[in-house]
């Protein structure tokens, strides 16, 4: 099944089906509510600058914002209606502050003007300018061995399939049949678990629409930041975000990560639901989730919501200032060929390149519209960076997700030689939140914070957990390396072979056993010119298509040797501030790392 190329742009979390999950039935279409006339938030638009832009050069951040702010001239109508903020507060990410401003993240801004402004003539005008390096609409995110004690563990097919029937409601009408299952069709949690459950120490940032924190559940697995006092409005630890207890609300730049639509805790329960509590079900692991919401409620009805790439990129920025060394990303992006320009997306992609930098592992989905990845490209999952997973959704049968009664239509996003693998993605057994949000119960039942869920959203928080497994026992691991450890790991299903790589789905225990070579560089010398900003590292074991990384900031090598010894790099002046010493080091691509030498200038 081919469909025609086009590009992908709005966001969409990809939950299809909810419903009850211990009692009842209740199921919800995610994609029919919530939406914009547009695919963009009105009057927004993005805009990085280039190097040396006039509008950069003032020291006052007032003045530098009221500059960018009138870069529009007349089309983005009067002075008054219009404001600029910055993507990123640099201040408030020096943990990443090198990759910030490596990848120029701390030149693009969010200019705001009347709702009622043509966006599109804006951009037109913004990108004509010379100090302009990209412009583009800020576009809309969518909806889209070890038995524990919990008591519906066994209904958790994707942990372990006893080959039992699965209640479904495949069309999402209320009707829900039982489904026949194959046993042993399930990625092998309980023998992973004898190895390990998970380490405290490993954080997943969970990107998402927030998480039910009090939860049941999932309380004992929330991240807590130990710097941070809770509801006193002061940055306690000085890092820049006021009262991120429990993870931060980038949309709405507060800590409440309490969860606006319900998609994020259904994902924070398949992750890291607490085991042997004897209530509810168990996450494929026990280590901490980091709630970093990047949706905001615009109106008292619970299908009020909303979210936009600015807002996603910056959810992506926090997480890897925060230390996550795991982010999940259940949402993707929307646009069609009608909207397709090639500097679409680059805010969101500059923010995927500093996930990459920070060495951090990216898991990203297939999307639930059936399509061929392989011919079209949806992002974030299209960028291809190493450090990048994309997985698409499989049924209790081993079949690519599809329509309950028909093998077509396909429901999953598929690419057999785009997407990695497949994960359990049907009528999934995990939590719900309370409150009152779009897909929230407010039941005091405790039956009824439970629910099932299909959709590619799940395929990747069960990998998001089965990387938190992986980091658990592997803690020195970067991204590239944890995800050649799932994929080396994963089980061969002949079912799969024309959907994924490889016909690959995921194995915790494969995962955890799995055997891969890494070649670790070895660094001896470098040098420096900063006329023409040429760095050429020396040293052995250097794979084609290795990266040098200074400071934390990843540059492009070219091989200038034929044996692996020489790497050049273009790395800007600024990347090395006088007098301070920037360490520099080689990352090939197998995920292995040099030791860092220092450069000061």
């Amino acid at each position: 099944m081919r469909k025609a190329r086009f590009l992908i742009i709005a966001l969409i979390l990809p939950l299809v089906l909810v419903c009850s999950g211990i009692r009842g039935s209740r199921t919800v279409s995610a994609s029919k509510t919530g939406r914009q006339a547009s695919n963009y938030a009105p009057g927004e638009v993005i805009v990085k600058l280039k190097p040396g832009a006039s509008q950069l050069r003032s020291a006052d951040q007032d003045e530098r914002l009221m500059s960018v702010a009138r870069l529009a001239g007349d089309t983005g109508g009067a002075a008054s209606s219009r404001s600029a903020e910055s993507l990123v507060r640099t201040a408030a990410m020096q943990r990443v502050s090198d990759i910030i401003s490596g990848r120029g993240l701390d030149r693009v801004f969010v200019l705001k003007f009347d709702p009622s402004a043509d966006v599109s003539s804006i951009v037109s005008e913004l990108r004509a300018l010379d100090a302009v390096e990209y412009a583009e609409p800020n576009y809309l995110i969518e909806l889209g061995g070890v038995i524990p004690d919990d008591p519906s563990f066994y209904d958790q097919w994707s942990l372990v399939n006893l080959g039992a029937g699965i209640p479904w409601d495949p069309n999402n009408d209320g009707n829900v049949d039982f489904f026949p299952s194959t046993p042993n069709v399930d990625i092998k949690a309980s023998e992973a678990w004898e190895i390990t459950k998970g380490s405290p120490d490993v954080v997943v940032a969970l990107t998402d629409t927030g998480v039910d924190i009090t939860h049941p559940d999932l309380a004992a697995n929330i991240y807590t930041n130990p710097g941070e006092i809770a509801g006193n409005g002061v940055d306690d630890d000085h890092n820049g975000f006021v009262d991120d207890v429990h993870g931060f609300n980038v949309a709405d730049s507060n800590g409440d990560v309490g969860d606006a639509f319900g998609h994020g805790t259904q994902m924070a329960g398949v992750l890291a639901a607490e085991m042997n509590n004897n209530i509810g079900i168990t996450g494929i692991c026990q280590s901490k989730v980091m709630p970093v919401r990047f949706y905001k409620r615009t109106g008292p009805d619970p299908t009020q919501y909303s979210a936009t790439v600015a807002d996603a990129a910056r959810s992506l920025l926090y997480s890897i200032a925060a230390g996550a060394s795991i982010i999940n990303a259940s949402w993707t992006t929307k646009l069609t060929s009608d909207d397709t320009h090639s500097d679409e997306a680059k805010a969101l992609e500059d923010a995927v390149n500093a996930t990459n930098d920070a060495g951090a592992l990216l898991v990203c989905i297939a999307g639930n519209e059936g399509y061929d990845l392989d011919y079209s490209q949806i992002y974030p999952s299209s960028y291809k960076l190493p450090n990048q997973i994309v997985v698409a959704a499989s049924d209790f049968n081993d079949e690519i997700w599809h329509d309950g009664f028909n093998t077509f239509p396909i429901r999953s996003g598929y690419g057999p030689s785009t997407v990695d693998l497949a994960a359990p993605g049907v009528s999934v057994l995990t939590t719900r939140a309370r409150g009152n949000c779009f897909l929230c119960t407010q039941s005091n039942d405790s039956r009824d914070w439970y629910t099932r869920a299909d959709g590619t959203s799940i395929s990747a928080a069960l990998v998001s957990g089965v990387a938190a497994l992986l980091k658990s026992k592997y803690p020195t691991d970067n991204g590239i390396v944890l995800k050649r450890r799932i994929l080396a790991g994963a089980e061969v299903r002949a079912n799969l072979g024309n959907y994924v790589i490889g016909g690959r789905r995921l194995s915790a225990i494969g995962a955890l056993k799995a055997n891969v070579t890494i070649s670790t560089p070895a660094l001896s010398e470098f040098t420096y010119k900063a006329k023409n900003g040429k760095l050429i590292v020396y040293g052995s074991g250097m794979q084609t298509g290795a990266s040098i990384i200074v400071g934390k900031t990843v540059y492009h090598g070219k091989p200038r040797s034929d044996d692996g010894t020489a790497l050049l790099a273009i790395v800007p002046k600024e990347a090395f501030p006088s007098g301070t010493a920037v360490p520099i080091k080689v990352r090939n691509p197998d995920g292995g790392e040099s030791q860092a030498l220092s450069l000061t200038r």
